[in-house]
């Protein structure tokens, strides 16, 4: 009999630690400034990045929209914060998920102001290692976002296809950039690619200066250096495109999305 107690005083103590375990960590604070579609300023001065997304930058086609939606959701109103492994980024701002309400439940998501922006269009999916807590909820709800100021598709949204995406260059990536690489074609009539944009999951952009994409005709974005021509481009950069995922967008001149490539 005493054993049978001592079995089932144990379970109690594990279901109980389990419970706490499960439990968020949250910490409460005011809102008095949002930044920008991602970064807020609370009450004491301290700068947090909302983690797992990344907004348009300040000037970039849906940037406001972010902003705005986000001080819609946070102004002046009092939120929870919950961290994952790494506190700080490399500006010094403390990297957060952020809740409507004292939403404790591991569970739900409901008010976690990340992931209302995400589907609702206004910002990407961006997440980095070893910040990967609600890694899947994030991947699964982003997968599922058809609309949204973001994904506004443009005019030339059917003519382009992916060919082939190089992503992953032979030995060092950093040293073999130009092993680094991504082809397109154009199957619409010739297309003046002026300001155009390609843009990683990250902050990298490309822009196109006085490039025409011609009908039926593939072309080629080196992440390295070299001489531009017709058929080819150079992004004169380091080590672009992620090896294990990473997200490609090709955006028009006015911003409008029209291709966009996971892996």
């Amino acid at each position: 009999m005493k054993k049978i107690i001592f079995i089932l005083l144990i379970m109690i103590c594990l279901f109980i630690s389990g419970c706490i375990q499960e439990q968020r960590n949250l910490v409460s604070s005011n809102v008095k400034e949002v930044l920008d579609g991602d970064t807020i300023v609370l009450e004491d001065g301290m700068h947090v990045r909302l983690l797992n997304i990344n907004a348009p930058e300040l000037g970039e086609p849906c940037s406001q929209e972010a902003k705005t939606r986000l001080e819609q959701l946070v102004l002046n109103k009092t939120i929870w914060l919950e961290r994952d492994l790494e506190n700080q980024d490399k500006y010094n701002r403390e990297l957060r998920y952020i809740f409507l309400s004292e939403n404790r439940n591991p569970k739900n998501f409901d008010d976690l102001v990340n992931l209302i922006l995400l589907e609702e269009g206004l910002v990407k999916l961006y997440i980095i290692e070893p910040n990967t807590k609600y890694e899947n909820i994030f991947r699964e709800k982003f997968d599922k976002v058809e609309k949204g100021c973001i994904f506004a598709k443009g005019e030339y949204s059917t003519c382009f296809e992916i060919i082939e995406f190089h992503y992953n260059a032979e030995g060092d990536d950093c040293s073999n950039t130009n092993d680094e690489y991504i082809i397109l074609k154009n199957s619409c009539q010739d297309i003046n690619m002026n300001n155009w944009t390609i843009k990683d999951s990250a902050r990298n952009v490309y822009t196109f200066s006085n490039f025409f994409a011609r009908q039926n005709q593939e072309f080629t974005l080196f992440t390295g250096s070299g001489i531009d021509s017709e058929k080819q481009l150079f992004w004169n950069k380091r080590c672009i495109w992620n090896n294990d995922h990473d997200t490609f967008y090709l955006y028009d001149s006015q911003g409008k999305l029209v291709l966009e490539e996971n892996y």
